[in-house]
């Protein structure tokens, strides 16, 4: 072995590595600083954005407006008017505390109050919950949440019905109060064993569709015949979907009347994508 080759030889017990060595180990040591530097950029880029919901925990608010009670418990609410003098509407959705829906509350305080509550003028007392436009309200009977009953609402007042027809619709079934403000996040795997007890408890579900421009929409789902159908949909919860249904437009929220048999299906992006070419390999790749 040359002398040079011994010189540039470096065994650890040696005090000092020989120069060329080190140098070679500070290049590697720069690129892997680089290296470590750039993927933490993309890393944190490539998050997915923290949600807007908000929750008013601990804070109660009133609302006047005209409850209804189909095709959910919902109190419409007087939100303006447009530059011609027309009012404008919200219409906010009712959920019990926890993770239980609305109807026990007012089934109780219908039983107290011994009169009913359908299409009536109200001020009711809850907990807010919103995000993307949406606007819910937490009732808890604790709360004594029905401040006032009115008289009949006009019928100018009642949710405006259009009937858009059958639709077929991608989307992921969530549970509102969750989404809409209480948790973070609220939809996805993560948060599926929470948004099937949730849905189990009362709280109607939800489609939320995210179209190719980014926009969403959100569906309330119910059976065909207008009725409750969590137990239903208990399966199909924070997965993709393909749900076929009429669907009616009610002021500001579309409520999609399913049949429960076949109107949901289970949706693979890499089944439409690439379907035809899995099919293939299925028929042909095992021989």
């Amino acid at each position: 072995m040359r002398n040079k080759e011994l010189q540039e030889f470096y065994i650890g017990w040696m005090e000092k590595a020989p120069v060329t060595f080190s140098k070679h180990i500070k290049k590697v040591l720069l690129l892997l600083v680089v290296v470590v530097f750039a993927a933490a950029i993309l890393l944190a880029v490539s998050q997915k954005k923290f949600s807007s919901a908000n929750f008013e925990f601990g804070t109660l608010t009133e609302v006047k407006g005209v409850y209804y009670e189909q095709p959910v418990p919902c109190i419409k609410v007087v939100n303006g008017k447009d530059i011609f003098g027309t009012s404008s509407y919200i219409t906010i959705p009712l959920l019990g505390f926890g993770k239980m829906g609305a109807a026990g509350v007012i089934s109780a305080a219908k039983k107290e109050k011994n009169t009913s509550f359908n299409q009536r003028e109200m001020t009711l007392k809850g907990t807010l919950l919103y995000n993307d436009g949406k606007l819910l309200m937490q009732i808890d009977s604790n709360d004594k949440p029905f401040v006032h009953i009115g008289s009949v609402a006009s019928a100018d007042l009642l949710p405006k019905q259009e009937d858009l027809g059958l639709l077929q619709i991608k989307g992921e079934i969530v549970d509102p109060k969750c989404y809409f403000g209480v948790m973070k996040p609220g939809q996805g795997k993560p948060h599926k064993d929470c948004a099937i007890r949730c849905i189990l408890g009362g709280i109607p579900p939800v489609v939320r569709v995210t179209n190719e421009e980014g926009a969403t929409n959100y569906y309330l789902l119910l059976n065909e015949s207008g009725g409750a159908m969590n137990e239903a949909v208990k399966n199909f919860v924070a997965e993709p979907v393909t749900i076929t249904a009429r669907a009616v437009k009610y002021d500001d929220w579309i409520v999609l009347y399913v049949k429960q048999e076949k109107g949901i299906e289970r949706y693979s992006y890499l089944q439409e994508k690439f379907g035809s070419a899995i099919q293939y390999c299925a028929s042909t790749c095992s021989k």
